[in-house]
């Protein structure tokens, strides 16, 4: 996970661990072997199987789908600003898709650093979204002071601070006060929504979904699973959870 997006990983490591995320990163492979090209037919012009007369290509597993997460409803853009802030969050940087409201992302190092308040912010592409990244020559320029936000916990990839993740369980439960988080090697929730998250994260340590709950609607028992000793986040269940939860009807769950 890189710099600007430490303040969603907390959102969802407390609501959500986790997961983004997202990133995230499903890997797509074959539901089956592939044909050999002996069993008959020339191959495709890239190696691949053939496809039978009238057939479909050989099905992909893309993972999961992405989980169903409490977000703002809209009719316009100008629906999706909650209030006056800096440039990077007004209408011009949503879109209101079937409802919801999706954010486009940073267009110059300029609305990142009026955002954050500082001057080492740049704005990336990243698979074609823009990001606020924490600039950087080595590591140590990296991280925003918490036990599992400083230093070690980033790399300094193309001059840019890259997430890697928290070391232990100590660094878990100062950062959260909560001597209920720990550090795992977690899969990441597919949330479909560019958030990039590390493979070790600090989330929730459980013996059932009960010592998931955080006492809101959409993060309670029902929301979660306990995995190997950790709560994983499943989505929301219906839009009134959503509702209760951030105290606005203008939540729903999609």
């Amino acid at each position: 996970m890189r710099a600007p997006f430490t303040i969603l990983l907390l959102v969802l490591s407390l609501g959500a661990c986790n997961h983004p995320e997202e990133p995230l990163d499903a890997e797509a492979g074959p539901d089956a072997a592939s044909p050999s090209r002996d069993a008959g037919g020339p191959s495709g012009p890239d190696g691949s199987p053939p496809v039978p007369d009238g057939g479909a290509p050989p099905a992909v597993d893309a993972g999961p789908p992405p989980l169903r997460l409490c977000r703002t409803g809209c009719m316009t853009a100008a629906d999706c600003v909650l209030a006056a802030g800096p440039a990077l969050y007004d209408a011009d940087h949503y879109r209101c898709a079937a409802g919801i409201c999706e954010w486009s992302g940073c267009r110059s190092a300029a609305e990142c650093r009026e955002a954050f308040m500082r001057t080492d912010y740049t704005c990336r592409l990243d698979a074609g979204f823009g990001q606020c990244l924490q600039e950087c020559t080595i590591s140590s320029d990296c991280g925003i002071g918490s036990p599992a936000f400083d230093a070690d916990n980033y790399a300094c990839d193309d001059s840019v601070c890259v997430y890697t993740g928290c070391n232990d369980d100590a660094e878990c439960a100062t950062t959260f006060s909560d001597a209920r988080y720990v550090c795992r090697d977690v899969e990441p929730p597919n949330t479909g929504l560019p958030i990039p998250i590390a493979r070790r994260n600090c989330v929730i340590g459980c013996a059932s979904t009960a010592d998931c709950r955080t006492g809101s609607p959409a993060f309670d028992d029902d929301n979660y699973e306990c995995r190997a000793g950790a709560c994983v986040y499943t989505g929301c269940n219906d839009d009134a959870e959503c509702a209760a939860a951030f105290m606005s009807s203008r939540y729903v769950c999609r």
